[in-house]
């Protein structure tokens, strides 16, 4: 079948190729770039990996990809050969993964105290930063992945901390349950990745859309393989931990509880949470005797 010139890529126009990651969502920065750049059309793929560029990578001029927390894309940092630059746009937050059936279902977030009754599952994508998960008796029944270890948490065995964003697109809702951690801790890191050799002013112009550079914005360095949000500004996760380590001088008064309905779904759960809180005060009070 012969070719339309629409189809044509030496006529029509050349596009960009953003590949992008379960969880995140570009389709903000496609419809900015698009609107200013209409002669050279950003487009999105998604690719499966959830952590990491995938085989083939280089097809993409530039890649949305997740790494653990505190680490930086494959070949962007200072040591060894230098093969990409990179952009660091936000931390992601943590999310717990349970079974559908969990006691815990529909709760809105859990604090680490909650976690101590929860048996956390070990797999090859916990970072060591976050809660420590229990070690498996035998190293060879660790999950191959983050796909084996939801299968294993569907059984009821136990949970499984992941960030947030990637939970949401790739739980089975009717297996499982995601809760955030109330606490700022980093679930991943989302950058925008490109190669060395494939830096040229159009990267640089999309990478300056992501950090929110207007036309009449002053340009700065798209390198930023050191940290900081794509805005420049702190993000949620770093602005709370600060607040943290400065005892919340600004902190704002608590909203009073809305009143519960008695013997709703609401006042069962806050029942028993509550029932669970004085569980654990009277464990840590044998304890101290």
């Amino acid at each position: 079948m012969n070719e339309s010139p629409a189809d044509d890529q030496t006529t029509g126009p050349a596009k960009i190729l953003l590949g992008f990651t379960r969880g995140v969502a570009p389709s903000k920065w496609e419809r900015r770039w698009n609107a200013i750049s209409p002669e050279r059309p950003l487009t999105i793929v998604p690719f499966p990996e959830p952590y990491g560029r995938p085989e083939g990578a280089d097809e993409f001029d530039m890649t949305l990809e997740r790494t653990a927390p505190g680490s930086a894309p494959v070949g962007s940092a200072s040591e060894g050969p230098r093969t990409h630059h990179a952009l660091r746009l936000y931390d992601e937050a943590l999310a717990l993964v349970l079974p559908k059936g969990h006691e815990l279902k529909g709760i809105e977030s859990v604090s680490l105290a909650d976690l101590a009754d929860v048996r956390i599952l070990d797999h090859p994508d916990h970072a060591p930063d976050w809660p420590a998960a229990e070690p498996w008796a035998d190293p060879a029944w660790m999950p191959s992945d983050i796909h084996a270890a939801l299968a294993i948490v569907a059984t009821g065995l136990g949970g499984i901390l992941m960030p947030a964003p990637l939970a949401r697109h790739i739980i089975d809702k009717h297996s499982h349950i995601a809760i955030r951690l109330a606490e700022p801790i980093a679930g991943g890191t989302v950058w925008a990745s490109w190669r060395v050799e494939r830096d040229a002013p159009d990267m640089q112009h999309l990478a300056g859309v992501m950090r929110g550079r207007t036309a009449r914005s002053s340009r700065a360095s798209a390198d930023d393989a050191s940290g900081g949000s794509a805005s420049g500004r702190p993000s949620k996760a770093e602005k709370a931990a600060k607040a943290g380590k400065t005892g919340n001088r600004q902190a704002q008064p608590a909203k009073a509880k809305a009143k519960l309905k008695p013997n709703s779904r609401g006042a069962q759960l806050q029942a028993a949470t509550e029932k669970r809180e004085r569980e654990k005060a009277a464990r840590r009070k044998a304890k101290r005797k």
